[in-house]
């Protein structure tokens, strides 16, 4: 046994010193290619973590000794008194997008959330951790044939491309107030950067001409601390099987990004520089919500099921009449269940795995030129015990789902994701001097 919890802790020292790198990584790559993130902050990724993802993300009521469940605080003070949990994730993505003229597909591959947990005192309960909060990144092209354009120059050519986006950095207490009451509080620092590029350029007929040409550069810099509050309640318990109540809040107001813009414009056909036309820094006005989280959770050795509801006030924003968007209120509905065949069978692995199922309606937080964008998705998935005791675990999950629909220029996104998520759990021994004779 001491052998096996040395691997344990090996294990777990060399995951933690690979974190900088993680990190170093999250922040670079692009978690999403989505002509959607062209607006905004870009596009809101999942914060829930690996072991929800196959059950639609559900988890607000959902409490364990030996997993660190984002979703909500209140669920930190469920972890056990000389123990240690830690969790990282991993997710890739494959997008294919049509709208009424073209098709096109993408892939990407990032890490979703890294975590460690640890207790403090008795039903209190200390977490720290970092995921993606929004992404942005696309490519889009266009060109224009006007006939003025086209009879006496050729035609103009124009490039947007972005790419970027924000990572969520938290450390929250979890605190349970009785044995059927737990309270959380989180505070997160949201930190990024985002780059939007446009580039527009004349394509002669004859091969010569002096044309004016145009490029933007605008980059955006996020650094606040928000805070995220929540609460679980038993409201009822019989032998082994519970059945929980989860509500969490997240605070919204201004994000206070600093911007700093330059366009310039000057001469594609010759060997003149670009004149800058504008070169200002200013802060953006754009709010985070404030969000509203619900669910139920109930709990049974051999069968788990889930239904959360969330409610986010994006219309705080307004209305961007430059590009035709505006902010709406989002509902979320999601639904869960998981099914353990035998949870005590040593014999048997695959009679201990967890296999999950669910479901997934989104709301996206823009109306684009009148039209709304809605997201539905179907999940699924396992958890696969590492050991007999079934405390490690390996979390693999898959969805399905579409976005958007091919209307007045919009794009459908038919999309696979697949999360790949891994939990340990550091027993007494991180916590006890041994003593040899």
């Amino acid at each position: 046994m001491r052998i096996e919890n040395r691997v344990y802790k090996a294990v777990l020292s060399f995951l933690l010193s690979c974190l900088p790198l993680a990190v170093s990584a999250q922040s670079s790559s692009i978690n999403t290619f989505s002509p959607y993130s062209y607006y905004g902050i870009g596009d809101i990724m999942a914060q829930d973590p690996s072991f929800s993802r196959a059950m639609g993300g559900v988890g607000l009521g959902f409490r364990s000794p030996i997993a660190i469940n984002s979703l909500n605080p209140a669920s930190y003070s469920a972890i056990n008194r000389q123990t240690a949990l830690f969790q990282v994730g991993l997710y890739g993505q494959n997008y294919y997008l049509r709208s009424q003229d073209t098709k096109s597909s993408y892939n990407t591959f990032n890490v979703s959330e890294i975590a460690l947990q640890l207790p403090i005192a008795e039903g209190l309960g200390f977490t720290v951790g970092i995921s993606p909060f929004s992404s942005v990144g696309y490519r889009i092209t266009q060109s224009e044939e006007g006939s003025d354009v086209w009879e006496e120059i050729g035609y103009v050519h124009y490039l947007y491309s972005g790419s970027g986006g924000i990572n969520s950095y938290r450390a929250g207490l979890g605190y349970a107030v009785t044995d059927w009451l737990s309270l959380g509080a989180e505070m997160i620092y949201y930190q990024g950067n985002i780059t939007r590029n446009f580039q527009q350029t004349v394509v002669p007929v004859t091969g010569s001409g002096y044309y004016l040409g145009m490029s933007s550069d605008n980059q955006e810099h996020v650094s606040r601390v928000f805070a995220d509050f929540g609460l679980q309640a038993r409201l009822w318990k019989k032998n082994n099987r519970t059945l929980n109540l989860g509500i969490s809040y997240s605070m919204g107001g201004r994000l206070n990004s600093r911007v700093s813009e330059v366009v310039m414009h000057g001469p594609y056909f010759s060997a003149v520089g670009y004149d800058k036309v504008v070169d200002r820094q200013y802060r953006s006005d754009f709010r985070l919500p404030d969000i509203f989280r619900g669910g139920l959770y109930y709990q049974a050795p051999k069968f788990s099921a889930g239904l959360d509801y969330s409610y986010g006030s994006w219309s705080v924003n307004g209305a961007d009449d430059k590009f035709g968007v505006r902010y709406r209120n989002t509902h979320t509905v999601a639904a869960g269940i998981q099914f353990i065949p035998n949870p005590g069978d040593v014999r048997k692995v695959m009679n201990r795995w967890s296999y999950r199922l669910g479901a997934r309606y989104d709301q996206y937080y823009m109306v684009i030129g009148g039209h709304n964008i809605d997201e539905a998705a179907v999940t699924f998935g396992v958890g696969i015990p590492l050991g007999t005791r079934g405390v490690n675990n390996v979390n693999v999950g898959f969805e399905f789902g579409t976005r958007g629909r091919v209307v007045a220029g919009l794009v459908r996104e038919n999309y696979f994701k697949v999360s790949v998520g891994l939990s340990l759990f550091g027993d007494d021994y991180w916590f006890v001097k041994y003593k040899y004779d």
